[in-house]
């Protein structure tokens, strides 16, 4: 029999504030004072709490059952054996064993000095054990250590917490995202303490240790709070605040002399506030520049592109490999507002060449504004005050939908203004444009006239991708002067021809379609004669085509043939990579078939792909009776 004990440990830093006991050893024991386990169940938490020393837990070690860790969030599991464990479910000891210092996120890592190892009594208690599929038994130990003792614990491993909470002065409408910093106002010179971002509560945690605010002109060597008496002062806290890494607002350090700051425990709770208003981002230390295609997919413009054939490459997926691009694509990179602290605007061309490493057709051509479908480049964000909405976000885009803002162009619509707003802030892996690549290659192909199972040049002769470098160029706003390649791509292979006419549904009831591709059947016994039916033999032509053809394969659906599954023979290309076609016989005795209806299939997967997606299989089908 197995027992299963899961549970969740957190430490109360505040009243209503706590956090997980993470990355913490987790011991259990036997409790082998049977009286006394009601008497303990109930017991108040400050009458259970005890410190082990490293001495008390060794005496314990026969009654030790089996240890675990727990994970950042708190949580743990016991799978214990009857038979290796030796238990049977009798009361247990819950105790937290600390041979280091359990990472926090705290920048020192180092033990204290005279640091050792020692051990907490969480809880003594009876498993209510519960009986689950006549072979696990389950139960759930979820726990929370009350804020004196939880900090005792902590105040051991000298790990000191700052829990607080930013608002919107006088709304307390929370306030995300901004980074703030803890300092200690010192004789001598501030101390950093520690920094994070505000949750989207507005809510934040800084944890540190006491050597960040002991530092002297001597550190490292010598560590010690100034002044120099008392020797157990704790830090005399005042905050900045932050985005991007610039600081916009910052209290002045004579706060951290107050009362309600000075000199505060190693758990230290607070609430800050800020004026309503808009935040100000600074603008982020990039090098503005074109590197990848596709948002999903993220295609390197040189490392995951084939030199030969113009097709991706180099993706950990295998399916996202060997394919020419199609349709719209997102044109990835970094962008900032300025550039030599000017005002940065952008632009996109092409090139055309007949292959790659081939002949140039084209020469750089910008790409226009009406080549560039929808772009959000980034962002507004404004405190509003209001605690339903507490921040208001509003989008620039080239192209906007409704609710977004328009995106500039210069008077030739091709170079794109970034927006210069104080609060403007571009997106992460900034999207540059979405260039609508049909406006570089386009047509259609009339298949009219096609019929199953011929080569696509009795209609038309086999169409080829065509191929096409793109690049960035950047430039303070208006001056050519500073112009300057922002990233050039290879040749890309890039297909956005469409098929039109070619003959679906075979001789059953005959239609067209148009799409990328071409997938097309008929049964030969029905060829001319419509709805007929399917005696002792079947026979399926087929034609399947793109310059980007991938596997091309026949099946069936009906009742199963009483030999096996119904099975057509693999179909190779005629064309490498480009076309299939001709006739394949059912893999069974047709003539065993039962008398029902059946639906005959032909697919073709086409590897192209936008970079978010590949391109969806094409086919047809055609219904008989037997």
């Amino acid at each position: 029999m197995n027992f299963i004990l899961k549970g969740n440990l957190y430490g109360l830093i505040c009243r209503e504030q706590h956090i997980p006991v993470k990355n913490t050893i987790v011991r259990l024991y036997r409790y082998n004072d049977q009286q006394s386990v009601v008497a303990m169940a109930t017991a108040q938490p400050k009458e259970l709490f005890k410190i082990y020393t490293n001495e008390q837990l060794k005496a314990k070690s026969k009654d030790l059952i089996a240890e675990t860790k727990t994970d950042e969030y708190g949580t743990y599991t016991f799978d214990l054996d009857e038979r290796k464990h030796n238990y049977k479910g009798e009361p247990v000891e819950l105790v937290l064993y600390y041979p280091d210092v359990p990472d926090y996120g705290q920048v020192n890592k180092k033990l204290p000095k005279k640091f050792k190892e020692f051990g907490v009594l969480v809880n003594i208690f009876q498993p209510k054990w519960k009986e689950k599929d006549d072979k696990f038994v389950y139960s759930i130990f979820n726990y929370t250590i009350n804020s004196k003792n939880w900090c005792y614990i902590m105040s051991l491993l000298d790990l000191w917490f700052i829990f607080g909470k930013l608002t919107v002065c006088k709304t307390n409408v929370p306030i995300p995202g901004i980074e703030v910093i803890a300092m200690d106002d010192d004789v001598i010179s501030d101390d950093k303490l520690g920094s994070t971002l505000t949750n989207t509560n507005g809510e934040f945690i800084i944890v540190y240790t006491s050597k960040e605010f002991k530092k002297t002109f001597l550190s490292p060597w010598i560590n010690v709070e100034t002044p120099l008496f008392p020797w157990n002062n704790g830090p005399d806290i005042y905050f900045k605040y932050a985005i991007g890494g610039s600081v916009f607002h910052e209290e002045p350090p004579s706060r951290g002399r107050a009362s309600d700051r000075e000199n505060v425990g190693n758990c230290f709770c607070v609430n800050l506030c800020l004026k309503k208003g808009p935040i100000d981002f600074p603008d982020p230390e990039v090098i503005p520049g074109f590197f990848k295609i596709g948002q999903n997919r993220a295609y390197h413009i040189l490392n995951n592109i084939d030199s030969t054939t113009g097709r991706t490459k180099g993706k950990a997926t295998t399916g996202w490999n060997d394919l020419a691009f199609y349709h719209n694509l997102s044109l990835l990179g970094s962008l900032n507002k300025t550039i030599n602290s000017n005002p940065l605007e952008y632009k996109f061309q092409y090139e055309e060449w007949s292959a790659p490493g081939g002949v140039l057709i084209t020469p750089w051509t910008n790409i226009s504004k009406s080549e560039i479908a929808n772009t959000i480049i980034g962002y507004t964000q404004e405190l509003t005050g209001d605690i339903f909405n507490p921040v208001k976000i509003t989008d620039y885009a080239i192209h906007p939908n409704p609710g977004e803002m328009e995106v500039l162009f210069d008077l030739s619509e091709t170079w794109v203004k970034v927006p210069q707003m104080s609060n403007f802030v571009v997106n992460t892996n900034s999207l540059l444009i979405n260039l609508i690549s049909s406006k570089l290659m386009s047509g259609t192909v009339n298949m009219s006239g096609l019929v199953p199972g011929n080569d696509t040049a009795s209609v038309q002769p086999l169409q080829n991708n065509r191929y096409f470098k793109l690049r960035m160029l950047k430039r303070e706003e208006g001056n050519a002067a500073t112009e300057s390649i922002a990233g050039t791509s290879k040749e890309i292979a890039l297909f956005n021809l469409v098929y039109s006419g070619v003959p679906q549904y075979g001789s059953w009831l005959p239609g067209t379609s148009t799409e990328r591709g071409i997938a097309c059947l008929d049964i030969k016994e029905m060829t001319g004669i419509g709805c007929g039916k399917i005696t002792d033999s079947l026979t399926v032509k087929y034609t399947a085509a793109n310059p980007n053809l991938g596997n091309v394969r026949v099946s069936m659906t009906g009742p199963v043939h009483p030999d096996g599954p119904h099975t057509f023979p693999a179909i190779a290309h005629d064309t490498a990579g480009e076309e299939a076609h001709g006739e394949v016989i059912y893999g069974n005795n047709a003539k065993k078939l039962k008398n029902c209806a059946y639906i005959v299939y032909v697919h073709a997967d086409i590897k192209l792909t936008n970079g978010e997606v590949t391109h969806h299989d094409i086919w047809d089908h055609m219904a008989f009776c037997k």
